[in-house]
């Protein structure tokens, strides 16, 4: 059935490309299983149309005048383009059901998270998984285009457009050195920290967001010593006994188990409720390899808040503690 003037018009032109094809509109009728008259009556209304004739009179078989044939040429890349379209359209649907993308704040899969999902690789060598690294103020940026399926994050922002698949409780804490005179302290307070040499990101990334929050809210006023945008810089720098920094465990797990590092719990609600989330953009429908993804890195993360939580009961000093709310809720 005809739906619109457009669709009725392509049919016309459809209907000049058979009979030309065909070489009579008695064939092309009896191609399409329509009456002849119909056929011709609608050749006619074209020609009408264009204001130009497209079939020389007088020939048995159809033998399409120049305008006749530059129509017929436009049909047929027309609907050239038409199937090209469709083909895209199935390669799309193809790398939707195939493909999935995700991208992870800077630090926050551990190398032994990055092995928990060895299954879910394992299960679908078929698909291709694109992993991507960024800061998480950039992740979220990723997420809320499309340029990634899920993310990662550190404490994202409230925007309207991002959903929270699940969330996990990390607090920040101070990272310091073993031989840190702070060490062997249980707690510290920002005052504590407002005395030493800090390496922090910089302005755009949400921990140093947070504590320069904290800074213009509270007496305590600290400028950090040096500023990187490299995690492994401040690390390196805080192994070394340079600067301390602040942290969430995520990004120290492997320090923290052997030793290299200390975390030490900071006595301040804000940095006490952070939280490392999976996001989508609202909206979007996810596929099943991505529902999968999101399932088993929902699981990686779990074991890694395990593995911290097994350090911790094993260590009489309790270097750093994890609440019992800190495994997987779903938020959305």
């Amino acid at each position: 059935m005809i739906t619109s003037q457009t669709e009725l018009q392509d049919q016309r032109f459809k209907y000049l490309y058979l009979s030309s094809r065909l070489g009579t509109m008695r064939a092309a009728a009896e191609e399409l299983e329509l009456a002849v008259s119909s056929i011709s009556r609608q050749i006619a209304k074209l020609e009408s149309d264009l204001g130009i004739q497209l079939i020389q009179e007088g020939t048995h078989r159809i033998s399409l005048t120049a305008a006749g044939q530059a129509a017929v040429d436009y049909y047929i890349e027309r609907m050239g383009h038409h199937n090209q379209l469709l083909k895209k359209l199935e390669q799309l649907k193809e790398g939707y059901l195939n493909r999935t993308s995700i991208a992870v704040g800077e630090g926050l899969l551990s190398t032994q998270a990055i092995g928990e999902l060895y299954e879910f690789f394992k299960a679908n060598r078929q698909s291709h998984t694109e992993l991507l690294i960024a800061p998480s103020h950039e992740v979220e940026r990723m997420v809320a285009e499309d340029e990634a399926d899920i993310g990662l994050v550190f404490s994202p922002t409230k925007t309207a457009n991002i959903n929270r698949l699940h969330s996990f409780d990390q607090p920040m804490r101070a990272i310091v050195h073993p031989g840190h005179r702070l060490a062997g302290r249980s707690i510290l307070s920002l005052l504590d920290l407002a005395e030493e040499d800090i390496v922090l990101p910089p302005s755009e990334y949400r921990i140093r967001g947070i504590i320069d929050q904290l800074r213009n809210e509270s007496s305590a006023y600290f400028q950090p010593y040096i500023t990187s945008n490299s995690l492994k810089i401040m690390l390196d720098l805080t192994r070394n006994g340079i600067a301390s920094t602040i942290l969430s465990d995520f990004p120290v797990i492997d320090e923290l188990c052997n030793g290299t590092l200390k975390a030490i719990p900071i006595d301040c609600h804000a940095l006490n409720v952070t939280q490392v989330q999976i996001i989508s953009r609202q909206s979007r429908k996810l596929s099943p390899l991505s529902r999968d993804l999101v399932h088993h890195l929902a699981m990686a993360i779990n074991a890694q808040i395990r593995r911290i939580r097994n350090f911790s009961s094993r260590n009489s000093d309790n270097i750093f503690s994890i609440r019992k709310s800190a495994l997987a809720t779903t938020v959305d």
